[in-house]
């Protein structure tokens, strides 16, 4: 007997749509990774501010 792969999976799905009907499928893994490097993006982003802040005092 072979066992079924998707059987014993237990990965939740998210499912982001907008008003246009597009849908967007992730594993909870690939959301949480995805949120990790949009945070590192922002952080990135908003380092300049900071850094020239510091230079003003």
């Amino acid at each position: 007997m072979a066992k079924d792969i998707h059987e014993n999976s237990k990965d939740e799905v998210i499912m982001c749509t907008d008003e246009t009907g597009m849908q967007l499928y992730l594993s909870e893994k690939a959301a949480n990774r995805l949120s990790w490097i949009l945070t590192g993006i922002m952080a990135a982003l908003s380092l300049p501010v900071v850094i020239l802040a510091i230079m003003l005092i």
